[in-house]
């Protein structure tokens, strides 16, 4: 009898160690995102923004802006040569992508985050135009960079951050559009595990200017997207030509995109431009910054990835031998740019016939 007992006493102990074990399986919250193109282009970068401020010094300042953001997830584009002293200033942030070098050879993309992030990988595009014309895409190696983010303890994201091809002249429409289809295509290959996906960054596009590039055909039907700002002021409608969606304000550049996965439910609740100034009101970019706040809840449990590699900085020797070899390219990618001059006049004169760019 004793024994029985004891038997069901161990059972009643057990059962709020397996009801407390149950809870801990849930999670909820408000997750910020946070995408910043901060000019980080030399020579001219000192030039951008209100503020003449040297490309370093530019980074090293918008680093420390950034790193009192308190966002869950920063993106930055166009983070080139002043990368490492924008870095150093983000202490809030430990976990991080590294830099894959200046403008000649580098993507201009990283992610910073205060949660645990894995298997950074950076893809760039197959298709990029303008050396001289256009907006010189082609002399940066433009693209995405994709990383997991855990969310909370056994809870993962994806999250990708893009910079596509600028310009509105037909041929950057056209590149911008297939660097959608190919966005498209990575997501649908290689993110189909159930989980949920938010994309943001500067994807040069607007839904008013109605040009041949088709985010929605090209991308955000394909792949199970949402376009926040469509959905939160747009009416959801993706018409141009619909009064409820054309008079909405916001529809910038920068954009964010996301869908729910099988685990986890995200609520848009506000997309905003944040404050983001030096003591005087400068301004260290001729971009504003993007945050966007979700809303967002367990809604059931997947697998851990078979695979978590935490992210691995690329030697500074690499770095310097990649930068040399790739200056190389860039010169001779101008030289024979030269023949984009006429493309390159015409886009002058439609910009006089038709006034300012979309």
């Amino acid at each position: 009898m004793k024994k029985w007992i004891c038997i069901l006493l161990s059972f009643l102990m057990l059962i709020p160690l397996a009801s407390g074990a149950g809870a801990e399986e849930h999670a909820e919250g408000t997750l910020k995102m946070l995408a910043y193109n901060v000019s980080g282009i030399p020579l001219v970068g000192g030039f951008q923004g209100s503020t003449f401020t040297l490309t370093n010094d530019r980074a090293a300042k918008i680093g420390a802006l950034l790193n009192a953001a308190d966002a869950d997830f920063i993106g930055t584009e166009e983070d080139f040569n002043g990368h490492r002293y924008l870095a150093a200033e983000m202490t809030n942030y430990p976990f991080r992508s590294y830099t894959s070098g200046g403008l000649a050879q580098g993507q201009g993309l990283n992610v910073f985050s205060p949660h645990p992030i894995y298997n950074v990988k950076r893809v760039k595009w197959d298709v990029e135009y303008g050396t001289l014309s256009g907006s010189m895409d082609a002399l940066s190696n433009k693209g995405f960079i994709y990383c997991l983010m855990e969310l909370a303890p056994g809870l993962y994201i994806h999250v990708i951050n893009v910079h596509m091809d600028a310009g509105f002249e037909i041929l950057s429409v056209l590149a911008r559009a297939n660097n959608f289809r190919q966005l498209a295509a990575f997501i649908s290959e290689n993110l189909n595990d159930g989980r949920a996906l938010i994309v943001q960054g500067d994807f040069n596009f607007k839904f008013k200017r109605a040009l041949k590039d088709d985010m929605a055909g090209n991308l955000l039907e394909p792949a199970g997207l949402t376009d926040v700002w469509a959905e939160l002021y747009g009416g959801n409608v993706l018409d141009p030509e619909d009064p409820a969606f054309s008079n909405a304000p916001g529809d910038d550049l920068d954009r964010i995109l996301y869908r729910s996965g099988r685990d986890l439910a995200l609520t848009p609740v506000s997309k905003t431009v944040p404050d983001m100034t030096g003591e005087n009101g400068e301004r260290y970019t001729d971009h504003n910054p993007m945050l966007t706040e979700f809303r967002y809840e367990q809604t059931g449990a997947l697998p851990v990835p078979e695979t978590l590699e935490a992210p691995v900085p690329v030697s500074d020797a690499v770095l310097t031998l990649g930068e040399i070899f790739w200056t190389f390219v860039r010169l001779i990618q101008a030289v024979f740019g030269v023949a984009e001059l006429p493309y390159l006049i015409g886009q002058g004169v439609d910009l006089l016939v038709n006034g300012k760019m979309p």
